[in-house]
């Protein structure tokens, strides 16, 4: 065990840097996540293309939950455990709580780092260009 893991959690592969920090997700667990950088913003859309297996025009909701797997995925240094965001149960809603709750504590951190103004304006050209940046909750797909 390296100083990036713990008895509770595991290093994902990506090399810890002075520059990460940790989010405590109720109910999940503590994450060690990457400060974004525009590599990073990079791989997030390579791996982002990959889950939605390049289609132009993703359904909203394929278009959101690949953003934030992709996100979560590129960014986590450490993950508790028991998390592996590619073996979580698709047909179990607490599946998609759980992944929403770790990319809203993220997002919460990465909002931190900025200023207000940058933060208001971000949220502004976000809201006017997406309809569907991060919804409040996730609801199975209907069958």
């Amino acid at each position: 065990m390296n100083n990036a893991e713990s008895a509770n959690e595991r290093s994902t592969g990506r090399r810890a840097q002075p520059t990460d920090y940790y989010i405590d997700v109720e109910g999940v667990g503590r994450f060690r996540m990457a400060r974004r950088t525009m590599r990073d913003e990079f791989q997030i859309g390579a791996e982002y293309s990959r889950l939605t297996e390049g289609v132009d025009t993703p359904t909203a909701w394929l278009a959101q939950m690949s953003t934030i797997m992709a996100t979560l995925k590129v960014l986590s240094v450490t993950v508790p455990q028991n998390w592996d965001i590619e073996a979580l149960d698709p047909l179990d809603d607490q599946s998609y709580a759980s992944m929403l709750a770790v990319y809203r504590e993220l997002r919460v951190k990465e909002d931190s780092f900025r200023s207000v103004k940058t933060v208001q304006a971000g949220r502004e050209a976000a809201s006017s260009n997406d309809p569907v940046l991060v919804q409040t909750e996730v609801s199975a797909p209907a069958e």
